[in-house]
């Protein structure tokens, strides 16, 4: 698929949700495999954030639309706790189409604040220092709050990367440096080589973005330069490394509980998993009868002996 071809299909799916927002859309911003073509199929989901005013007024409209399934008022409450939640968000059947878009929803406002210095946890800055694009806003003022939020993000990596950066490192240590870090923290942590094979893909945005804001960095005194080479101006001390820790043991525990309840906004989970989990082992996967009814209890087995298959593959590139 052509990035003209891929640009146009992901315009035309963030109209769709926008229409299916009915006004609620404040603005949806486009993340993921998609939007850098990093191991997609036709099943891939298009990540957008979508972002709203209001969580009741979303989800009621949503529900009018077809385009959720679950009571509003339940959703909404959800989103209130551990934002954002995550939904699946589907064209009618009689469309013919087969795209899916998975949507982290928050306000405007939580995203401002979880894309700044005082954010809860990691789950947003480790999805917006990768590409991400404002496709849709309501107005002008709301894209420039939300472009904001996205330069934040940005700025902010050098505040939790420091404690893994090397002695010396250009442009593309720094980039290989957050995906490696950014990765092993999720709660499903990739194998090592998924960072390598991010950077191949997203290298020529990780260059331009993180050499202007190294070269702030110089400017602003934090970093030495000198041949395209760059180091520390102050070293990380033992403090500033348990802060940064403990900032992501704190993200992790807090990931881990939002699964909870994507359980229960996000229509077909289990199968979306089983889908994403192929594509990325390239084995089938089946459950048994007792494995679907009760996922939570039998399934878990299966998904540690899987994660520790891909860290060894991991390991062995």
């Amino acid at each position: 698929m052509t990035h003209a071809t891929e640009a146009a299909n992901v315009r035309r799916v963030a109209a769709s949700v926008a229409q299916a927002g009915r006004g609620s859309v404040a603005a949806l911003i486009f993340f993921g495999s998609r939007k850098t073509l990093a191991r997609t199929d036709e099943h891939s989901a298009y990540d957008f954030f979508l972002l709203t005013h209001d969580y009741s007024l979303l989800y009621r409209s949503l529900r009018s639309a077809g385009a959720l399934h679950r009571p509003p008022w339940l959703v909404a409450a959800l989103n209130a706790v551990l934002p954002p939640n995550v939904i699946s968000i589907r064209p009618s059947r009689a469309g013919g189409e087969i795209w899916r878009a998975k949507c982290a929803v928050a306000t405007i406002d939580c995203f401002l604040r979880e894309t700044s210095a005082a954010r809860h946890d990691h789950f947003f800055l480790g999805r917006m220092f990768q590409p991400a694009e404002v496709v849709h806003a309501a107005d002008e003022a709301t894209r420039e709050r939300v472009t904001g939020g996205l330069a934040s993000a940005r700025a902010l990596t050098y505040a939790w990367v420091r404690p893994w950066l090397p002695p010396s490192f250009d442009v593309e240590a720094y980039g290989r440096t957050l995906l490696r870090v950014s990765l092993a923290r999720e709660i499903r942590p990739e194998p090592s080589g998924r960072a390598d094979a991010l950077w191949e893909v997203q290298k020529e945005y990780l260059q331009e973005v993180y050499g202007l804001l190294l070269t702030d960095l110089a400017r602003a005194g934090e970093l030495v330069e000198g041949g395209g080479q760059y180091s520390l101006a102050r070293p990380v001390t033992t403090g500033e490394r348990l802060r940064v820790e403990a900032y992501f043991r704190w993200s992790l525990v807090r990931a881990t509980a939002r699964w909870a309840k994507y359980m229960v906004t996000f229509d077909d989970w289990l199968e979306y998993i089983l889908r994403k989990a192929r594509r990325h082992s390239g084995q089938d996967i089946v459950l048994t009868p007792r494995e679907r009814r009760l996922p939570l209890v039998f399934l878990w087995p299966r998904v540690v002996r899987y994660l520790r298959q891909k860290d060894k593959q991991g390991r062995g590139a």
